[in-house]
């Protein structure tokens, strides 16, 4: 129809247009689409009629579809009708209309064809990454099965040789278990045959059989073997190394691999003399400084009162000279110390101590010894503050970190300030004994001196709260130690517990005034560990307590509290629950102490020293102090109610005591040391002084057993007699200080015959007591 409508007349067409052709086309299609009349011809001759009748104003697109059946939007559109009315000629598709949508057709259809071609390479992709992800699962799958197949594998391997290590260690642990169990028998059976030895040798004793001295315990000489030749050079050297400068000599005279194990460099690097001081020549000190001149570090020449500038000038060749020790050397002046100072031009330490030298010595100490850091002048008195002043101004000024001045009386104010001055790194001094010192001295002293650590001035009682105000305000202080001044307030420690944080070592001993509330003014220090408050007898209960239950408390290792006789039970009580690094309380002569209280000292596990001497100390306290096997060391002097059923229970628990001081327990008889010297064979110092029941008969239970033994006191022992010397001269070889004061019964004959094997003897048979030095 639309071709047809392009070839009729324009008349026509105007016509058609005129009379709503178009529209009433519409209305008769959209009737018919909608309606669906069963006959259709019917339909629009009827309608046809409608319209002439009715005319064409009311013309409408649905007026031939009934109410509940209209469409909401048209079904036939305006540009179709047009279209096959042709009424618009403008609105035909020319050709360019037509290549466009050609073009845009063939686009479409390549857009189509190109996003198929896309989807179908990007399902071949994933295909093929599902495949590949496929194969790298079952190649992790073989290899996870070949992996588990080899553990399996190794799992079987190491069962079979944990199981073969098994069988080999029961053998070797059953063999082991075997050789052990030998050597335990075989010391079990030694020990045995010793203490059968020993029970025997104390039944013949007692029963007064006759024994040869010189077979105590039926040992034989036996054959002769040198182990120590066996030994390797370095451990020989070792063993030689505890051996004086006296028995070094005779030990090279015995054999020559004796000889040359004494000529090693490690044996001579360090040289003392003092033991042997009074036998010490020029002859001999220069003989010896020759041969070990090479390697001698530290030489100790004090108190040796032969020597003259021969051997001063040996000590000149001796370049590597570090340590030297010129105390109580007579023969030390301003000549020979300045021989010494500019041949040793390393010294690190010297020490020239209660001689007799000037400002020249200074003089020359200040410009030789450039790295001089400890230098100790106590007791010369003869310098002034021109030494001082030139030892502030000298090469070692800046090195000096420790400097002795006690008993120097004459330095003044300006010689300290002029030291402060000029030893500006100084961090410790001594400036014990020094009744004139007085508190401008201290503050001359702390106004340079700003690295001051550890001070120590016992026996200045001079000094006031104003010195240690000065001396606390650098809050470096970590050592302080004052004796007998009765000026020191609580207000001092007041200031060093503000200041002082670093403090780890007090010791304050009669200081009258000072009281609880000091102790509570240092719970602040937290790295106290040694505390020494002795007979500061203000303390109470009330300041322990505060100081063991500051931080300190459980870093407390040493508390001395002698003569503080306040202090009771209640003290211990909070010792034992708060100091547990505890190792040496000494509490003697606090009288208010009871075996309850010394019943908690057995149970403070972490002592090994305790001083109890003058408390109500019986049997049953000492029995519980021997719960603390640790203890090395204990003094029971003056505990008179201690007798042999306490110290026996004491001595069977503390096999391992190595000092003991039992002085004026005067019920204890022969029968406890019988106990106490089977039991604790490991003593090194006894103290007997005062016990007077024992007899000949104790002494010999010592030689006996315990051969370890060096410092022994039977003083005021009224039955023990020159017997009693020749069993210590056969069984104790190794006794070095013997007292026998007031003991009657030892003749003047048998104590200069025991001189011949022990170094020191302090014997008198009357009142006046004599001293014997070997």
């Amino acid at each position: 129809m639309a071709a047809f409508m392009k070839t009729i007349d324009p008349v026509l067409k105007q016509y058609l247009k005129v009379h709503k052709l178009p529209e009433v086309y519409e209305a008769l299609l959209s009737g018919l689409a909608i309606m669906c009349p069963e006959d259709p011809h019917q339909f629009i001759v009827d309608k046809l009629r409608y319209i002439k009748e009715k005319g064409l104003g009311r013309l409408e697109w649905d007026m031939f579809i009934e109410e509940h059946m209209r469409p909401k939007r048209r079904i036939i559109t305006e540009s179709s009708l047009d279209y096959i009315f042709n009424f618009d000629e403008s609105s035909q598709p020319t050709p360019e209309m037509y290549e466009k949508a050609y073009s845009y057709y063939n686009n479409k259809l390549k857009q189509i064809c190109y996003n198929a071609w896309m989807q179908y390479h990007l399902k071949k992709l994933r295909k093929r990454a599902e495949q590949e992800r496929k194969v790298e699962l079952a190649i992790l799958h073989h290899r996870h099965r070949i992996y588990r197949l080899l553990i399996n594998t190794w799992i079987s391997w190491v069962k079979f040789r944990k199981g073969r290590q098994a069988m080999a260690f029961n053998k070797i642990q059953h063999v082991y278990s075997v050789a052990i169990g030998r050597v335990i028998f075989d010391a079990w059976y030694n020990v045995t045959l010793d203490a059968k030895r020993t029970r025997e040798y104390f039944e013949r004793l007692e029963r007064g059989e006759n024994m040869d001295d010189d077979d105590m315990f039926g040992y034989g000489s036996g054959e002769a073997r040198d182990d120590i030749s066996n030994l390797p050079l370095k451990v020989a050297v070792k063993v030689f190394s505890y051996v004086d400068i006296s028995d070094l000599a005779r030990c090279a005279q015995v054999c020559r691999s004796w000889k040359v194990i004494t000529q090693s460099s490690l044996l001579w690097n360090k040289l003392d003399l003092t033991q042997v001081r009074h036998r010490v020549t020029d002859k001999v000190a220069t003989r010896l400084l020759g041969k070990c001149r090479p390697y001698l570090i530290h030489l100790n020449l004090r108190a040796c009162d032969s020597i003259t500038s021969s051997t001063f000038y040996a000590i000149r060749e001796c370049r590597n000279l570090q340590d030297l020790n010129l105390s109580e050397c007579p023969a030390i002046n301003d000549d020979t110390l300045k021989m010494v100072a500019e041949g040793c031009k390393i010294l690190l330490y010297l020490n020239v101590s209660h001689n007799d030298i000037t400002d020249a010595s200074l003089r020359v100490i200040s410009k030789s010894c450039g790295n001089l850091q400890y230098l100790s002048l106590a007791f010369c008195r003869k310098f002034t503050d021109k030494g001082m002043s030139y030892l502030s101004h000298g090469k070692c000024a800046k090195r000096l970190v420790y400097l002795d001045l006690s008993g120097c009386l004459q330095i003044t104010p300006e010689g300290f300030r002029s030291l402060g001055e000029g030893c500006s790194f100084l961090q410790s001094i001594v400036l014990n004994e020094m009744y004139t010192l007085d508190d401008f001295c201290i503050q001359a002293l702390s106004e340079g001196c700003k690295q001051l650590k550890y001070i120590s001035v016992l026996g200045s009682s001079n000094l006031s709260d104003e010195a240690f105000k000065a001396l606390a305000g650098e809050k470096k202080l970590q050592k302080l130690k004052i004796e007998s001044n009765q000026k020191i307030t609580d207000a001092t420690f007041k200031l060093i517990g503000k200041n002082c944080p670093e403090l780890h070592q007090l010791y304050m001993v009669d200081c009258q005034n000072i009281t609880d509330a000091s102790l509570k003014s240092l719970a602040a220090c937290k790295n106290l560990t040694i505390i020494n408050f002795a007979d500061c007898v203000r303390i109470t209960d009330v300041g322990v307590r505060h100081i063991v239950d500051s931080a300190c408390g459980s870093k407390i290792q040493e508390l001395n509290l002698t003569n503080c006789i306040r202090v009771g039970d209640i003290a211990l009580v909070n010792i034992h629950k708060r100091c547990h690094r505890l190792a040496y309380l000494n509490v003697n002569f606090c009288e208010h102490i009871s075996e309850a209280g010394i019943e908690l000292l057995g149970q403070t596990h972490s002592l090994t020293s305790l001083d109890i001497s003058g408390c109500n100390c019986g049997d049953q306290g000492l029995s519980s102090l021997g719960n603390n096997v640790r203890l090395k060391e204990v003094s029971l002097s003056e505990c008179v109610n201690i007798t042999d059923l306490g110290l026996q229970k004491f001595a069977q628990q503390c096999v391992e005591i190595e000092r003991l001081d039992l002085s004026h327990c005067q019920l204890l008889t022969d029968g406890a040391i019988k106990n106490l010297a089977f039991c604790c064979r490991m003593l090194t110092s006894l103290n007997l002084a005062g016990c007077k029941l024992l007899t000949d008969m104790s002494v010999q239970y010592l030689s006996g057993v315990c051969h370890y033994l060096q410092a022994l006191d039977i003083s005021g022992s009224l039955h023990i007699t020159d017997k009693g010397l020749k069993y210590l001269r056969k069984g104790c070889k190794k006794l070095r200080i013997l007292t026998a004061l007031y003991s009657r019964h030892i003749t003047k004959h048998a104590a200069h015959k025991m001189m011949k094997h022990v170094a020191v003897v302090l014997y008198s048979d009357e009142e006046t007591p004599a001293y014997y030095n070997y």
